[in-house]
């Protein structure tokens, strides 16, 4: 086969990798742009179909045309529509085969720098019900209100953590839905005091804020602080929660118990870094609670271990969109400086430009990271009947059956119990399964490299044995 060579690869074409992808081309860089969704714009410029047309554009939907705009103007190869199921070290030289399936695309390509910017996903939440047809993810339910024009329920709770919530609620009570409760699991205000100043430098996120506050004020919709669903019931879907407020150590108080009729749970507590390519290309990890649980490490041009790998946007840590197009830029700016496109005075006047304004959106998402609640707070609202790996069936009972059998990290759960063994991979539980092992034997912390983390294989996604196959002859891995 022939090999399809790039100075760049950049997967994920959200707000942080095209930044990236326009940053490096527009310096000279040879660069490729992969991502799974048929358009630019990731979860968060994510555009609305061809079918549908809106009146008005918010400020968020103008920055997303802008950006697609100059993704345009610059020459950059583009594979949408495609997954990158591997990404493995060329043998005796420099460089990364990347391995792609897709209508549209080669299946192999090679890169000699690898930008990721996969951006995130929902942090699943398990309590007693969570698998009940109608309890769904705050960020799918914002997909099929602001995209698909559909909602998820006509009666609705929404509970979690964090300002999404809002954005959810305002956004379900415009389509038309009745939301019932906002139950908020944190008590943020009080947290929130030492970072007023960066807060009050957030212009567009305050106004956005109000924006959402005024349509739930108007809808009288109820917003209590300090509680959480504790269970979802109902006969093969959703008909009630019951929810309860929780005490300092996060605990649901008895007495405050109650019961809403509801034919939808909306459940946001907090996103997890999609970062399993950089943990499949053996990238060294560790675990920050504050910023979603496992992530890369990386110097200040936001490489990692590996050089000549570099991780942006919430991938590296949840940050949000703004700070993710600036790392995106500055990891744009490190590689053109790397090959010599960018002379070092001008890759550190680019970089002294940056600076300021990353240090004040990380101070921003440091702030969101202390003030609100993580789902990983809440593993004590979950019984040893609830389910944790929804693809092996696997309950809490059955992983403390495991850990009393001398289990000591999630790597020996999984091979005890199968939890993180189908398709999903372990997305869905391995949080959860972590929470379980530092609960039920005690510790503290699970070193990452020491079976505290599932260890990431290929393929990343699921794939037919034929493209398997195939795939196998070009890597030389059919031996």
């Amino acid at each position: 086969m022939k090999e399809v060579r790039y100075e760049l690869a950049v997967v994920g074409g959200g707000p942080a990798g095209m930044e990236a992808a326009i940053t490096a081309a527009e310096a000279g860089v040879s660069t490729v742009l992969i991502d799974r969704y048929p358009q630019p714009g990731g979860q968060y410029y994510k555009e609305l179909p061809a079918e549908f047309s809106a009146r008005h554009r918010t400020k968020v939907e103008a920055e997303g045309d802008m950006l697609i705009r100059l993704l345009g103007g610059v020459e950059i190869t583009r594979y949408f529509g495609t997954l990158v199921w591997g990404i493995f070290p060329k043998e005796g030289e420099k460089g990364w085969l990347i391995a792609l399936t897709g209508n549209e695309s080669p299946r192999l390509i090679t890169a000699d720098s690898v930008i990721l910017a996969t951006g995130a996903y929902d942090l699943p939440m398990p309590f007693p019900g969570w698998t009940l047809p109608g309890v769904i993810s705050a960020g799918a339910a914002l997909i099929l209100v602001k995209t698909q024009r559909i909602l998820p329920g006509k009666r609705v709770l929404v509970t979690g953590s964090g300002p999404l919530l809002l954005s959810v609620a305002a956004h379900l009570i415009e389509g038309g839905a009745e939301v019932v409760e906002i139950c908020e699991a944190s008590r943020p205000f009080w947290k929130a005091i030492p970072y007023i100043p960066f807060i009050l430098g957030q212009t567009n996120r305050i106004e956005e804020g109000f924006k959402y506050l005024s349509t739930i004020l108007r809808a009288k919709a109820p917003y209590r602080i300090g509680w959480s669903v504790v269970e979802a019931r109902g006969n093969g879907k959703v008909e009630e929660a019951v929810i309860a407020r929780l005490d300092n150590r996060l605990n649901p108080v008895p007495s405050s118990r109650r019961t809403v009729k509801v034919d939808t749970i909306i459940s946001g507590y907090g996103l997890v870094p999609n970062n399993y390519l950089s943990r499949m290309m053996g990238c060294k990890h560790s675990y920050v609670g504050e910023k979603g649980g496992i992530i890369p490490e990386r110097d200040e041009t936001m490489q990692t271990s590996l050089p000549s790998v570099y991780v942006v946007g919430d991938a590296g840590g949840i940050g949000g969109a703004e700070l993710a197009r600036l790392e995106g830029r500055v990891a744009g700016v490190a590689v053109a400086s790397r090959l010599g496109r960018l002379g070092h005075s001008t890759a550190q006047w680019e970089y002294g430009k940056l600076r300021s304004l990353l240090r004040r959106q990380q101070r921003f998402a440091e702030m969101l990271g202390k003030v609100f609640v993580r789902g990983s707070d809440l593993f004590n609202l979950s019984t040893d009947e609830t389910t944790i790996c929804r693809c092996e069936e696997i309950t809490r009972r059955e992983i403390r059956a495991a850990i009393e059998m001398g289990a000591r990290s999630v790597t020996e759960v999984k091979m005890l119990t199968r939890t993180g063994m189908g398709n999903c991979q372990g997305r869905m539980c391995e949080h959860s399964v972590r929470n379980a092992v530092m609960a039920f034997t005690g510790q503290s912390y699970l070193d990452i490299d020491k079976g505290g983390a599932y260890s990431i294989r290929p393929p990343l996604e699921p794939m037919t044995v034929e493209e398997l196959a195939k795939a196998a002859q070009e890597l030389n891995f059919s031996e």
